[in-house]
């Protein structure tokens, strides 16, 4: 089985590769990390930076799992003082994030899913535990891990109903890869019987909730939140709305609304926050189409006056969760198309005027969280953001209100990353007395 899944990895990356080296040319995104993806070579700073500890190795696929292991991270290596943990990441914004989040020997790309390459990878690492974030799932990976008698575990593990829909489809390929898993910390109930459904051992699943709880900030004034107050020039008297996790055409859309109501509420300020940093120049360029003379992030070098701009764009990675830190109101994006949504817990922590559009499918059970506890609005479409935005300046009493829920309703739902913890050490405990 290993051979056939490499043949159809080959196949799918030799059609790929045209728009890889497309999109390497046009964006500046897969040029970094081939050897370590296709061939598995650990980075030798890694190698000299583990020695002779035991390993865990974590991983996060992109920005969100990877601001997501920090926590973990940590907490782990408190408790484990004597272990190394290192981290892979899949993407190049990923890779960004995690440079500035931990120190640069402890990185590495995550290995394509090749024999070879996931084979050189555990050999060289050793790893007393693998700690795969949400649902990243390889057979290759897996089978070659449990070959070597080393646990995996998923963390904040969901599984969607359309990822269900498929492994059941193909049960008869994907159910031994499950039945491997060490450790699944599922974020709720429905996503622990998805896994036992697929082949995971009940005895191996536990409901710790999702660690995105956790990993927030209620605190307006913390000193990154009040660095980008001082940065803009913001004050109590200034209405921010902030669209952050944007997809095409939420930006424009948004700043439409925007200068429909600018003038009737001069305090009115827009803050948009593109999902993928490879879209900057695009959205730039659309903002610039609107009117709306939008000022960028990257080119702040010193405070601005709030008089010398109504609309910023924040063309940087890894500052958003403090962005939502501004924020008296606050569109999730990603959520008027086809994407699923993307995490409203940190502005909701924050207290802010939370809203989100129609399709939250990546985060339903937290989007259900928000709305049965009057924390958070959802917005029928894009045409309806207009009225929406204009209601919540007029009457800003019920926002107010929508954002008190939020923040306690964040509070209430916290725990899972000690409960994820907890499982994790577990299996550590078990493999030092191995």
């Amino acid at each position: 089985m290993p051979w056939l899944l490499n043949l159809i990895y080959v196949i799918v990356l030799l059609f790929a590769s045209p728009w890889l080296l497309y999109r390497a040319v046009t964006t500046g995104r897969y040029r970094e990390g081939w050897s370590q993806k296709l061939l598995g070579r650990v980075p030798q700073s890694l190698i000299a930076h583990i020695g002779r500890k035991p390993v865990v190795w974590l991983h996060g696929v992109s920005v969100g799992e990877v601001q997501l292991l920090k926590p973990l991270l940590e907490q782990l290596r408190e408790k484990n003082p004597e272990t190394c943990f290192v981290v892979s990441t899949t993407t190049q914004s990923g890779m960004d994030l995690a440079k500035k989040l931990f120190p640069s020997e402890s990185l590495f790309y995550f290995p394509f899913d090749f024999t070879w390459s996931v084979r050189r990878v555990i050999a060289k690492l050793k790893p007393t535990v693998i700690v795969l974030g949400e649902l990243e799932l390889w057979p290759n990976l897996i089978h070659a891990a449990t070959k070597r008698e080393t646990p995996i575990a998923v963390v904040n593990a969901r599984l969607s109903a359309g990822s269900f829909r498929g492994y059941q489809r193909f049960g008869w390929l994907t159910r031994r890869m499950f039945t491997k898993l060490r450790l699944v910390a599922a974020q709720d109930d429905t996503y622990a019987k998805r896994f036992v459904d697929c082949g995971v051992p009940t005895e191996r699943v536990r409901v710790t909730g999702s660690t995105k709880f956790d990993n927030v900030t209620f605190d307006r004034h913390c000193a990154q939140v009040e660095q980008l107050r001082t940065l803009l020039g913001l004050d109590a008297s200034h209405v921010v709305w902030i669209v952050g996790s944007t997809q095409s055409p939420e930006e424009v859309v948004a700043v439409e609304a925007f200068n429909s109501l600018r003038n009737t509420y001069p305090s009115f300020r827009l803050i948009v926050v593109p999902r993928h940093p490879d879209r900057f120049e695009e959205v730039f360029r659309e903002l610039q189409g609107t009117g709306a003379g939008p000022i960028r992030r990257s080119l702040l070098t010193a405070n601005v006056s709030p008089k010398d701009w109504r609309v910023l764009l924040v063309d940087t990675v890894g500052e958003l969760r403090w962005w939502w830190g501004l924020a008296n109101i606050a569109i999730v994006g990603g959520s008027f198309g086809s994407r699923g949504g993307q995490n409203m817990i940190e502005p909701a922590a924050y207290g802010a005027n939370v809203a989100f559009g129609p399709n939250t499918s990546n985060f339903k059970d937290i989007c259900e969280i928000l709305l049965e506890g009057g924390g958070a609005a959802r917005i029928d479409g894009l045409d309806q953001i207009l009225p929406w935005i204009n209601d919540q300046l007029k009457r800003p009493e019920p926002g107010q209100k929508r954002g008190q829920n939020a923040q306690e309703l964040v509070r209430q739902h916290q725990g899972a990353l000690a409960r994820t913890v907890e499982a994790l050490q577990v299996i550590i405990d078990l493999r030092k007395s191995e």
